[in-house]
């Protein structure tokens, strides 16, 4: 092994993305390569038990339980979406005392979550998958969640996970071995573009939605910027410059639904996250995703999802236990 070589462990939570996992790894696999060098070596770790399954139904092998790992150089820590915080536990105490002995910390997609929990992410900006965003704002209110796909730090950084992981790690081998060698890197993974960590989770918004369209693009990003005050459609025509008009043809026409309806979709997938991962009340949630009260939340939550809010926060709570609650403040890191 060269003396440089910098080694990192791969902590894989049960549930967690096999695709943000590999999209991590294979740019130091890849630069390994390149370079003729082992600059990284890399151990899989689960918590208690080392065969781990992934999102997909995968079961990976790991080296390591994390009692048996010595403290490696660096963490890079995955998660499942609905991680239980009573089985992520022993790698939350374990992330606190790495972080203690001056261990680097990165985490990606729902492994945000997890990382939260600790409150080492506490007065800090992080990146989290889009999926996840809503949930953190309003668990985690210390923590500045942003839109980027990528936030680097100098010891913590965070990734919104899938693509973006392979993004986090190139901007890691640019700073660490060169510009020259992340696009080799990038080019041999078929990546066209490296992008940085300020890009936004939305470069992409048609996939997500479906359309290409500039103009519907601009109405659904103020329709996600503005879930407790609903603007009126009027007010969303001015502000892309179109008429009503215009924008509810265009809307007919490539989304298949009125900009009202779609408008109230996106706030009622809001409401659906916060009941199922927040401990908001149902008149707060109500608030929160602009319908002002319950009567009108359950009658259009029915609608759309056939069942009540207050189903959806009892089913919930019946397969995944009581939202997490806060970190203590003064938690012994």
């Amino acid at each position: 092994m060269d003396k440089a070589s910098r080694h990192i462990a791969f902590l894989l939570l049960p549930g967690f993305s096999h695709y943000s996992f590999s999209a991590a790894l294979e740019p130091l696999r890849s630069a390994n390569i390149i370079t003729g060098r082992q600059h990284f070596t890399w151990t899989l770790v689960g918590t208690t038990d080392r065969q781990v399954t992934a999102s997909n139904g995968v079961t990976t092998l790991a080296d390591l339980t994390l009692d048996e790992l010595d403290t490696p150089d660096e963490v890079v820590l995955f998660a499942a979406t609905n991680a239980d915080p009573v089985t992520t536990a022993p790698a939350e105490k374990w992330l606190r005392f790495h972080y203690r002995q001056g261990g680097n910390i990165r985490a990606v997609s729902s492994g945000v979550m997890v990382l939260a929990r600790t409150g080492l992410l506490d007065n800090r900006r992080c990146a989290a998958h889009w999926e996840d965003t809503p949930r953190l704002r309003e668990t985690f209110p210390r923590l500045t969640v942003t839109d980027s796909i990528f936030e680097p730090g100098d010891r913590i950084s965070t990734c919104a996970g899938g693509a973006a992981s392979a993004h986090m790690m190139l901007a890691m081998l640019e700073h660490s071995l060169g510009p020259a060698l992340a696009l080799d890197v990038a080019t041999r993974m078929v990546i066209d573009r490296i992008r940085d960590g300020r890009d936004s989770l939305d470069v992409l918004p048609h996939i997500r939605y479906g359309t290409s369209n500039r103009l519907l693009l601009q109405a659904i990003a103020l329709m996600n910027d503005n879930i407790s005050e609903p603007l009126r459609i009027r007010e969303m025509a001015a502000k892309v410059g179109a008429s009503v008009r215009a924008l509810e043809r265009q809307f007919k026409s490539e989304l298949g639904a009125t900009p009202d309806r779609f408008y109230r979709r996106i706030r009622l997938s809001r409401a659906r996250q916060l009941l199922r991962y927040s401990d908001h009340s149902l008149v707060e949630v109500a608030a929160y995703c602009g319908f002002g009260n319950t009567q009108l939340l359950k009658k259009h939550y029915e609608t759309v999802y056939g069942t009540s809010p207050r189903a959806e926060r009892q089913r919930s709570r019946s397969a995944h236990g009581p939202a997490p609650i806060l970190h203590e403040v003064n938690a012994d890191y």
